[in-house]
């Protein structure tokens, strides 16, 4: 059980559960209502259970350049970034959330349950470099709607302004969509994490906590997969449609070889892809269902939501490259009507342009 927000937890009636081996809010007691928080005004997102690693020194930037997937060259001060580390054949081994915090100074953030598994990686590859490895207590609380500007406002935070202060402490808000899905990535100070949330939710109308669920929920309608679930340690980036995550003109990094190699001279064999189901075929569906065309199996269901808008439902599949480049649509069973549209994730800048996108 999460520690610094658990007395936030118990007055809310939380129910808990385990995701990548830790131990997370799942839900409240209304997932809907929670579901319709993030759609359109506030969720607050406890992700205690990711961990926060500082790298700081004059080859930091250099350093963790030579280890993630994106260009961190790019990255400004106080904004946040999607990444990657990678084995040296390319596999992921760990996505994370990459911040600048000033020259020379760098966050990382990691995945829930993966604090130990991204420390151990920077360690043994840190062997002459100038830079300082270590782990920060800083809790991290997302904000996710349309109402997560207005709530930072409203606790005297300016939006546009990365870092501010909680009660003298320092405070990061750092916007990180999730897909087309406004959030804003806070982190603060573990003591001040239950009296900032508790503030913010009672300064904000509308604003609720939100459990996991709810936003595992929100992540398969808006086409953002999520590493466990849609894609794993046997992935390259291009098959979990993961381009967001990489830059292909950057310096070398670990797996750059096998990224460049896909990118400019062939192809995978699977990717993940979104796809779009009558509301009918999805109740008799689970995630890991096969998928097929023209009576062959052509993919397999990764992610299923739970609701359904307008007759339909949203989900993310693994499919077979030939079957991604008609974008035909697959059925449920090999006599079944194909009827189950495919469409970019909102995580694969690579796609065609115009290819429909959620």
């Amino acid at each position: 059980m999460t520690t610094a927000l658990e007395a936030l937890h118990s007055a809310h009636h939380a129910r808990f559960g385990e995701v990548q081996g830790v131990e997370v809010p799942l839900e409240y007691g209304d997932f809907a209502g929670e579901v319709e928080a993030i759609r359109s005004a506030l969720g607050v997102l406890d992700l205690e259970a990711c961990g926060v690693i500082m790298v700081r020194g004059p080859d930091a930037a250099e350093f963790l350049g030579g280890l993630t997937t994106n260009d961190l060259k790019r990255l400004r001060e106080g904004q946040a970034q999607p990444n990657l580390i990678c084995a040296n054949k390319g596999k992921i081994l760990h996505p994370v959330v990459a911040v600048r915090l000033k020259a020379g100074q760098f966050l990382l953030v990691t995945e829930p349950g993966d604090l130990d598994g991204v420390a151990s990686h920077l360690d043994a590859y840190h062997i002459r470099e100038d830079v300082e490895i270590g782990r920060t207590p800083l809790v991290r609380l997302d904000l996710l709607g349309p109402g997560a500007g207005a709530a930072l406002r409203a606790m005297g935070h300016d939006p546009a302004v990365p870092l501010g202060s909680y009660r003298e402490a320092p405070l990061l808000a750092l916007p990180l969509p999730l897909g087309g899905v406004p959030r804003v990535m806070a982190l603060l100070p573990a003591p001040h994490a239950r009296p900032w949330a508790e503030a913010l939710l009672a300064a904000t109308p509308g604003a609720r906590l939100v459990g996991f669920e709810a936003f595992d929920e929100m992540r398969i309608q808006a086409g953002v997969p999520r590493f466990g679930v849609d894609f794993d340690g046997d992935f390259l980036p291009a098959e979990a449609a993961l381009y967001d995550h990489v830059s292909f003109n950057k310096g070398c990094y670990v797996g750059q070889e096998v990224h460049a190699r896909l990118h400019h001279r062939g192809h995978v064999n699977r990717k993940l892809c979104a796809v779009t189901l009558p509301e009918a075929r999805a109740a008799a569906l689970q995630p890991n269902a096969d998928l097929f065309a023209a009576g062959q199996l052509a993919g397999v269901l990764t992610s299923l939501a739970r609701l359904g808008r307008a007759g339909e439902r949203r989900g993310i599949a693994l499919v077979r490259w030939q079957h991604l480049q008609t974008a035909a649509p697959l059925a449920v069973a090999p006599d079944a009507p194909a009827d189950i549209r495919l469409s970019a994730l909102a995580t694969d800048l690579g796609a065609a342009p115009g290819a429909e996108r959620p």
